[in-house]
């Protein structure tokens, strides 16, 4: 079977560019984990084959993909992923693997990272085997998951760790932090729960864990500044990092819709894996025509959300979790009710002369990977602003930079020069 096709080719100057892609793969997996969105499990009557899914990632390219996470389900348990993969980075785009870890052996990390796999996001969810094995379902899978991090570290292929937090191991966090950094992962990603799919009976943890969470996070990076520390589905971590003094690059807010979509095994488009809501088919139109004109899509760009949320001084650098309001509420532009910031006055962070960037500031900033510009610039502002500075000039950049403990871009997919390369850990869900 074929895709839809644009009758146009390269698509041209996209007001909103789909720089990240979570595509999953596949519905099948090997765990039964208890909060999965997508229900994974043994069957995959639907899904996109490799030829569609070759013209599948030809359309993202042409669209302006510059990342694509190959998720499931488990990824690996398609057979030809690792073609997958190779054509997928041929594109030039950065090409990170989400995985439970399981699957990964020594031949088997070989292939991806000749295959071009940027990156692996592997998931653990407790330093104690037991807890993390009946999460998931199944025994050992913690044992597996630690493997597969080793194995992936000592071929060079970097690590994300991923850990959803969850009332039974909220506690852990630092505990994770520390063993993520003694492994030798690159990247730290704490995920907050939304309560869809599998893990729609779920009981989250209470908004004021939320802001004790984000504020571990952020002292996390300042303590293990060589590892990237990222809060997925909490895009209020800018507000708390910049009520902290402190920048983090990624923390411009949700991006569904706007820099970032899901595709479901079957070709659905969504706005991110947690919003059950479906903007095309890519078997039914072409994907730059979905991401261009789908209501639900431009409806998430165009309008303010509501409640405390759209009157919040942090709008900005937050807006509040779409998916998470949906799930709770309903309302897909409604207040994220699981907020504790009770908002001031709109703008107050941004109040008096609005920042003011010198041309030495933005020739360099001009200098940075389109994949990440806003986002940096978005932290450089943050970072500014708590410093009570009202011009970024040069030296606040590398301030911004150095308060995190890097500089940018930190790694290129095969065949891509540094001048076009970001990190594999940006946009990870």
């Amino acid at each position: 079977m074929s895709l839809a096709s644009s009758q146009t080719g390269v698509v041209q100057s996209i007001a909103y560019s789909p720089e990240i892609v979570s595509w999953n793969v596949t519905q099948r997996c090997n765990l039964q984990c208890s909060h999965c969105y997508l229900v994974a499990g043994g069957s995959a009557p639907a899904e996109l084959s490799f030829e569609e899914g070759c013209q599948l990632v030809d359309q993202l390219a042409a669209s302006g993909t510059r990342m694509l996470i190959l998720s499931g389900g488990e990824p690996l348990m398609r057979r030809d992923i690792v073609k997958l993969a190779v054509h997928a980075s041929s594109t030039g785009m950065l090409v990170v693997l989400g995985t439970n870890g399981m699957l990964l052996t020594h031949t088997l990390v070989r292939e991806l990272k000749d295959a071009g796999v940027a990156g692996a996001g592997i998931s653990l969810d407790s330093v104690h085997p037991e807890r993390h094995d009946s999460f998931r379902g199944v025994p050992g899978a913690w044992k597996g998951a630690v493997r597969g991090i080793q194995e992936c570290v000592a071929q060079g292929l970097p690590v994300l760790l991923q850990m959803t937090a969850l009332p039974w191991n909220y506690q852990e966090i630092p505990d994770m932090v520390e063993f993520a950094h003694r492994e030798g992962a690159s990247a730290f990603n704490l995920y907050f729960l939304v309560c869809t799919g599998r893990g729609e009976t779920l009981t989250d943890i209470t908004p004021q864990r939320y802001e004790d969470a984000l504020s571990t996070l952020v002292e996390a990076q300042g303590h293990y500044p060589q590892m990237m520390v990222r809060a997925r589905c909490a895009p209020q971590i800018g507000r708390v990092g910049s009520q902290q003094g402190s920048a983090l690059v990624g923390s411009a807010g949700c991006l569904a819709a706007r820099q970032y979509c899901r595709i479901t095994p079957e070709g659905d488009v969504t706005p991110c894996p947690y919003l059950p809501l479906v903007g095309g088919n890519v078997r039914n139109g072409p994907f730059a025509e979905i991401w261009q004109n789908a209501p639900l899509f431009r409806r998430l760009r165009a309008e303010t959300p509501g409640g405390k949320c759209g009157q919040c001084d942090f709008l900005n650098l937050c807006g509040g979790c779409r998916a998470r309001a949906f799930a709770l509420t309903g309302k897909l532009l409604g207040e994220d009710p699981w907020c504790a910031y009770q908002p001031t006055t709109r703008g107050s962070t941004e109040g008096g002369d609005p920042l003011t960037w010198t041309p030495e500031a933005k020739e360099r900033l001009d200098h940075i990977p389109t994949f990440i510009r806003q986002r940096v610039k978005v932290a450089i502002d943050q970072y500014a602003a708590a410093n009570h500075q009202r011009e970024v000039t040069p030296s606040i950049m590398t301030a911004t930079l150095q308060s995190l403990g890097r500089a940018i871009p930190v790694h290129r997919p095969h065949g891509v020069s540094n001048a076009d390369s970001a990190s594999p850990s940006e946009g990870q869900p």
